[in-house]
């Protein structure tokens, strides 16, 4: 299971579907060799910050997977200073 803070679960369905996957059950993705399933949980909070948070759990064929979370990280790497 892996979180991911600040990406909202629409923007990560739109995500995965670039990586080539479709919606084959509500927040469930599904691709050639590869699955995942997300869904929305508790926001993270620091003092007064509230930062959004879902869960995605992947899996599928172990090759597959790797080539999806490397290209994944690139989409969901945020800039700021």
């Amino acid at each position: 299971m892996k979180q991911i803070f600040g990406v909202p679960l629409w923007l990560m369905k739109d995500y995965l579907g670039d990586l080539g996957a479709v919606e084959t059950a509500p927040d469930v993705m599904t691709a050639d060799g590869w699955q995942a399933s997300v869904r929305k949980t508790d926001p993270y909070r620091i003092g007064s910050l509230v930062v959004g948070r879902i869960e995605v759990e992947f899996s599928g064929d172990e090759n597959k997977l790797a080539e999806v979370l490397e290209k994944l990280h690139w989409k969901t790497m945020r800039g700021g200073g």
